[in-house]
């Protein structure tokens, strides 16, 4: 019998890239969790939240899919795949009264650290490398994807001493692609909103002005 050649990550960014729906991407969970095995705790798992209609790995799939096709970063696509991996082990319950939902504070840190920690590791055992910047990027996205934002150049700036600004960009379309997969609640259409902004027109005028300080 004939044996099944691992998936390649050169693979499966293509893949992440290029598709536009998300069974495209569901049909090759396996093949996904053969090069990346963190990825299965992902999958099916109930995140018990009113902000959120899919599981998990679902939700990981739409965020994928809702970025545009047209970002020179692969890590940008890696991220929307990786975002929430850490939320599993952050899971807690609401303080409040009468709270049902299921929280994961922290989750973006969490994500983070499995990423560095786990994900690289192994693909740079199967001869899958990254370079420093694109392991530097990676993680960025992922620690921030759930940063709040608003139209101050405060924030922009903040950003703007960890990154450049087309790598601000890639993290605002990485909060978008992001809140577009949740159940649109006024608080994430707002930072749809805001986020889109910031990935647009009113992200270049802060950046000029911050050029111009």
């Amino acid at each position: 019998m004939k044996e099944e050649k691992e998936m390649k990550l050169s693979e499966l960014l293509s893949l992440l890239k290029n598709a536009t729906e998300v069974e495209e991407l569901d049909k090759n969970r396996n093949d996904i969790e053969a090069l990346i095995p963190q990825v299965k705790i992902m999958f099916n798992y109930d995140q018990k939240n009113r902000y959120h209609q899919f599981d998990l790995w679902m939700h990981s799939l739409h965020t994928v899919v809702n970025l545009p096709k047209n970002r020179k970063d692969d890590m940008l696509y890696l991220a929307a795949l990786l975002h929430d991996i850490g939320k599993p082990t952050t899971r807690c319950k609401g303080t409040r009264e009468g709270d049902t939902d299921l929280h994961y504070y922290g989750h973006p840190i969490r994500s983070m650290e499995i990423v560095r920690d786990e994900v690289i590791p192994v693909l740079n055992r199967k001869g899958n490398l990254l370079s420093d910047q694109d392991v530097k990027r990676l993680l960025y996205y992922v620690e921030h994807h759930d940063d709040r934002m608003s139209v101050k150049l405060k924030h922009v700036r903040r950003h703007l001493k960890l990154v450049d600004f087309e790598e601000f960009q890639n993290f605002m379309l990485l909060q978008v692609a992001d809140a577009k997969a949740h159940v649109l609640l006024p608080i994430v259409v707002q930072r749809i909103e805001t986020c889109t902004k910031l990935a647009g027109e009113e992200g270049q005028d802060l950046y000029q002005k911050l050029l111009e300080e």
